[in-house]
């Protein structure tokens, strides 16, 4: 029960900060675009929040690690090798340099359509992960916050792709990724607000 609530919570924080991407890259280029910055700025911004939400997403998940570990909490906790600095950081990596070596080498940041595609294919491994991580966090009883969370995030991602290759109307990912986001900082809001399971924690994750 007590490595639950630490995983809610720190699952709860991974959907806080990276609403916070989500938004940035979404929604950010009306402000990008008012303080003069091009596509590749743009994209060096998103860079820059993913990693933020990042670094902040593998602290929490340390401090739980480390709070099972030093309390014993379990025996053989598979999610600690997933969701930590050695799988994160080299998938995160291996997205941007992709990303940026496609805008250098193939300009694909002159057809807004096609940069979108690449970002929600991305988006596409991510909730594989996402689901794949939850799974082992919660040996398979994913929180109702979790489920949320992935269902809208999967929807939009699935739907943007299908909007990318043939519709290409803006306000879809304008529908679908603002009902995200909000759904996401609610999630955030409802892990971190569970009641702590008979004693005290370490509330720091």
């Amino acid at each position: 029960m007590l490595q639950r609530y630490l995983l809610r919570r720190a699952w709860g924080t991974l959907f806080a900060t990276w609403s916070v991407a989500l938004f940035l890259t979404n929604f950010g280029a009306p402000f990008e675009a008012l303080l003069g910055l091009s596509v590749v700025e743009r994209i060096a911004v998103s860079t820059l929040a993913s990693g933020a939400a990042l670094t902040i997403t593998l602290r929490a998940f340390r401090r739980v690690r480390d709070t099972v570990e030093i309390r014993r909490l379990v025996n053989d906790g598979k999610w600690r090798r997933v969701l930590g600095y050695r799988v994160l950081v080299p998938a995160w990596v291996a997205v941007y340099v992709i990303l940026f070596l496609s805008i250098f080498l193939f300009g694909v940041q002159g057809d807004p359509f096609v940069l979108a595609l690449f970002v929600h294919v991305a988006y596409a491994a991510f909730w594989a992960f996402y689901y794949y991580a939850l799974g082992l966090s919660f040996e398979g009883k994913i929180p109702a916050e979790g489920k949320a969370a992935l269902s809208l995030f999967g929807v939009a991602t699935a739907v943007s792709i299908l909007n990318d290759l043939s519709l290409r109307i803006t306000g879809v990912y304008v529908l679908l990724w603002g009902a995200t986001i909000i759904v996401w900082v609610a999630s955030a809001f409802y892990a971190r607000r569970q009641p702590v399971p008979g004693r005290e924690v370490d509330l720091a994750v």
